[in-house]
Parts: structure tokens; C-alpha cells; sequence
């Protein structure tokens, strides 16, 4: 009863090994991205013995080692591809993600400035440009080109949101306001600008705060430091039930996020005098991150009310060991 599904099982795999040596040179397959990691890997070794000088092959190589994070190999295998092309933008971009992922800035720069002479106009490169001189925080060269995307494509959102994440940095919230608005008028779903104007109108305790919040969560339902964070607005102005609410949904979807254990904790340890719960979340904030020192400190207090001054005295002074280190 089995031997006929294991003969065509069989039969399968000695046919697919055939098509690969078959189609061998070529690499355009209407079913390539289906394909398994290992398989692509042997069409491309295959079609690489019959055509070594084919660039298109080395460059597939490369970003299939490159979304493995092997960053030798796909190194490797994209500077043979440009050795045998130079002429390819797309094999210029990934270098320049290569180099920007081993921390090679300079020649990450010197990629991205090769895209440019083939194609002046090409956005990907002065955005990536752009995002690594953020990165680097060279504010000055991130503008220059953030400017130069802005004269192609005027409505381009990702750079209206760059713009306004280097004045945010530079403290003009009014213009990253006013950037990051520009932003999500061009792309409506655009998550993460509608989660820094939240947190900007949040900061000043503006209740805008929350209506940005709910766009981010409404286009993300499992944003979960967005919940967070309008849980900690609500909690800041009194809203402690609707902060409650929001903390359990946070701890719905990832139960081992300490900011919301320890909210949940605080919360009952100081408005409702539940010292046991209060305990609990502080020990489960501390299993899920040993430096919260916060939680430690909340342990102390609650053993000093509890009369147990020797646990108590021994969380305090974790706390304060764990404060000179990574407090603010």
C-alpha cells in the first residue's frame, strides 16, 4: 500500500534534480521564489558551473546569503557579481546594505555614490544614504540627501518622516510635527509616523496623544509599545482602568514585556493595596529583565510593609547597585 506514494515521492526529488541541471542557465523561473533555501542554492550552484560568468547568478546568490545574515558569502558573492557588471544599481544597493550590516560605513557610502553616477534619480540611494548618515548622526549630509529625494518625487512620505525624525533629534519638535504630518498625508498607513507624533503630543501631556495612538494600533493590532504607551498616558492622567486594559492587552499578545508587568504592579501596589499581585508582577518584571531596578525597588517597599526588613534592605540595595548603572 505504501511502496506507490514513496515511488512517486522518490520519482519527484529525481525529477526535480533534473529540472534544476536542465534549466541550469535559467535563473528567471516562474517558481524560483517558491523554492526552499537549499534548493535555490543548488539551481544557482548548478547554473553557476554551466555559466561561471553570469552576474545575475552571483548577485542572487548574495541576497539569499545576505537574508541568511552570512555576510562573508554574500560579500563574496555580490563584489563577483559587480566585477563582472558594473553597470547594475541593484548590485551597488546591496553592497551597500552588505558594508552598512558589517559596519563598514564608508564603503556602504561609496556604493550608494555608484548607484548615483548610473542613475541620478535612483531614490533608493539617497534614502539609504539618508538613513545612514542618520544612523551616524551626520544630520548635515542626511538632509543634503533627503533634499535631492525631495526634488524627484515631492511626495515622497519616507523622507518627509526622515526629515522629521533629524529635527526631532535636533529638539525643533514644531517641524517634526509638521514633517511627520506631511508624512502620513502621503502614505495613510504609515505606522511608525503616527507613533512619533504620538509620543511627541504625549511628552507634552497633549491628548492628542491618544488619537495617534489608536491609528497606530488600528493599523497595527499588535503594536504592542504603542498600547503601552497609551496605557502609561492614561495611567499618567488618572485613566487607571483604561491603562489596566491596555497593559493586559500588551501582555495578551507578548507576556514577558516587563514595562507593562511592572505597570500592572505598580498600579496595584499604589492604588489598590494589593501588596500580593503588586509582588508578583514585580517578580515576574524581574525574571523577564534582571536589571529592572524600578521592580526591585517596588519589592522593597513591599516587604518593608510586610515586615520583612532584611528582604526589604536587600532589594533596596539591588536597586540602588542596578540605578548607577543603568539609570537615566
Amino acid at each position: 500500500m505504501n511502496r506507490f506514494p514513496r515511488f512517486l515521492s522518490v520519482f519527484s526529488v529525481f525529477f526535480l534534480c533534473l529540472l534544476f541541471v536542465s534549466c541550469a542557465g535559467d535563473t528567471n523561473m516562474a517558481d524560483f521564489d517558491k523554492l526552499s533555501f537549499e534548493e535555490k542554492m543548488a539551481l544557482l550552484d548548478n547554473s553557476l558551473k554551466r555559466h561561471p560568468k553570469d552576474a545575475d547568478l552571483y548577485f542572487r546568490r548574495a541576497k539569499l546569503y545576505f537574508e541568511k545574515e552570512n555576510l562573508k558569502e554574500a560579500l563574496f558573492n555580490i563584489e563577483k557579481a559587480i566585477s563582472l557588471d558594473k553597470t547594475q544599481v541593484d548590485y551597488f544597493l546591496l553592497e551597500a546594505d552588505i558594508y552598512f550590516a558589517y559596519g563598514k560605513t564608508q564603503l556602504s557610502f561609496d556604493a550608494l555614490n555608484n548607484v548615483k553616477k548610473l542613475d541620478k534619480k535612483n531614490l533608493k540611494a539617497y534614502l539609504k544614504s539618508a538613513e545612514l548618515a542618520i544612523d551616524l548622526r551626520d544630520y548635515n549630509r542626511a538632509r543634503e540627501n533627503l533634499d535631492e529625494v525631495m526634488k524627484i518625487d515631492k511626495i515622497n512620505a519616507e523622507a518627509y518622516f526622515m526629515r522629521g525624525w533629524i529635527y526631532k533629534e535636533i529638539g525643533d519638535t514644531v517641524n517634526a510635527v509638521k514633517d511627520y504630518r506631511k508624512a502620513i498625508e502621503y502614505k495613510s498607513d504609515y505606522e511608525h509616523a503616527f507613533e512619533e507624533l504620538a509620543n511627541l503630543f504625549a511628552v507634552r501631556g497633549d491628548a492628542l496623544a491618544i488619537e495617534y495612538y489608536k491609528s497606530v494600533i488600528n493599523i497595527n493590532p499588535k503594536n504592542v509599545s504603542a498600547m503601552y504607551n497609551l496605557g502609561l498616558f492614561y495611567q499618567e492622567h488618572g485613566s487607571i482602568q483604561q491603562a489596566l486594559d491596555l497593559y493586559k492587552r500588551v501582555l495578551d499578545i507578548k507576556p514577558d514585556y516587563a514595562n507593562a508587568i511592572y505597570a500592572v504592579g505598580w498600579i496595584n501596589h499604589v492604588y489598590k493595596d494589593d501588596l500580593e499581585t503588586a509582588l508578583d508582577c514585580y517578580n515576574k518584571t524581574i525574571k523577564a529583565d534582571s536589571t529592572y531596578f524600578e521592580a526591585y525597588s517596588g519589592r522593597a517597599a513591599v516587604y518593608k510593609r510586610q515586615g520583612k526588613s532584611a528582604l526589604a534592605n536587600e532589594n533596596y540595595a539591588i536597586a540602588d547597585s542596578l540605578r548607577k548603572i543603568y539609570g537615566n
